[in-house]
């Protein structure tokens, strides 16, 4: 009886308490259905830059492009085209070189070696394609001759590709949690009711917490740099004080989010539903581990709009690609314009006491 008794109140426990209904039903189902809607849709598109030189061969090859599917032809100017591989934007270059009469074409593909899933795929597509192209339109036995040329200069880890993800999560995690817990907390126990007694300001007092907090995300990206730079040589190919003032500018735009869940939150239980409830999809939909370009459009329009997508797109050009500040400038502006929008709804919804203390107050007065 006791048995029973126990597993009905514990079971009663589990269901009333929002944070345990997150972990055991709406987390499983948030990574089933984000990674569905992420690799459930093949490999993506392929973005392949084409530089030609109008002979027959290459229009052949530039038709053939339309009968493949998840693959998509630009062509352009060489300069422009580089920049757009460079930032990037297509998986693959393919330029076309004028050749002499009764010569084979020649045929360059520019790639970035550090992108070398998309990029491999991409050049088994291309050779298939000229190879078609040789045997069946023009059946000789050598129409083109291939060169590769690779763009970077060096070779980076799966880990260096995966730091500056980790730094973003990290000070996601670390400002929603560390902000909002303490904040609700310390309303519950009618801390904030005696602190609302003092001269103290309500825009001091969050100033404070924002920028204390602000201090302990930048330093725990600092350790986590150093961390990656002895124990997994990791390679840092940009400057380290850019990256500095793109992780302040995160966590004073993730500790503003943070002010906010606290303003939202009644009590303390529902910070981790509604903090996990924001940072889980943004974890998978803003690059932390992986690249989304096999998303579905519209997906990768919504984590283009997410907060922690801009932070970590700037750490990761910055740190792993060698990208200058001003490159990045757009996405420190965005990360700006989110924390100020934070900030103004956390402030207009801070309060300086719990509704249950409120409560009591009217009951007693």
């Amino acid at each position: 009886m006791t048995f029973w008794t126990l597993l009905v109140a514990n079971t009663r426990l589990q269901l009333r308490n929002r944070s345990s209904l997150f972990w055991h039903f709406a987390f499983p189902l948030i990574f089933m259905v984000l990674f569905g809607l992420i690799f459930g849709q093949g490999a993506g598109v392929l973005k392949i830059g084409m530089v030609t030189d109008n002979s027959l061969p290459a229009q052949h090859f530039q038709a053939a492009f339309d009968e493949i599917e998840g693959v998509e032809l630009t062509g352009g100017e060489e300069v422009a085209l580089m920049e757009a591989l460079k930032d990037g934007q297509i998986h693959l270059l393919v330029a076309f070189r004028a050749a002499e009469a009764g010569q084979p074409v020649d045929v360059e593909l520019f790639y970035d070696q550090n992108e070398m899933l998309a990029t491999g795929t991409a050049k088994s597509v291309v050779r298939g394609v000229l190879d078609g192209v040789t045997k069946a339109v023009f059946a000789v036995p050598e129409l083109f001759r291939v060169k590769e040329t690779v763009i970077s200069t060096e070779v980076l880890t799966f880990m260096s590709f995966l730091l500056p993800g980790i730094i973003g999560m990290s000070i996601m995690f670390s400002a929603l949690f560390g902000t909002a817990y303490p904040l609700v907390t310390e309303r519950e126990k009618g801390i904030l009711r005696r602190v609302r007694l003092t001269p103290v300001k309500a825009a001091v007092f969050l100033g404070a917490k924002a920028i204390g907090m602000t201090v302990i995300a930048f330093m725990q990206a600092a350790i986590i740099i150093v961390t990656g730079i002895s124990l997994f040589d990791v390679q840092i190919l940009g400057s380290l004080p850019a990256a500095a003032l793109i992780a302040l500018l995160g966590a004073l735009m993730m500790v503003s989010l943070g002010l906010l869940i606290a303003g939202v939150a009644k009590r303390v239980e529902s910070v981790d539903s509604i903090a996990n409830a924001i940072a889980m999809p943004m974890m998978f939909l803003a690059g932390t581990f992986f690249e989304i370009d096999a998303a579905p459009d519209w997906l990768q329009s919504v984590a283009r709009i997410l907060p922690l997508t801009h932070l970590n797109g700037a750490l990761r050009d910055v740190l792993i690609r060698g990208q200058e500040l001003s490159a990045v400038l757009p996405a420190l502006l965005i990360m700006v314009a989110w924390a100020l929008v934070f900030i103004m709804v956390a402030a207009y919804l801070f309060k300086w006491e719990s509704p249950k203390i409120q409560g009591n107050n009217r009951k007693t007065g």
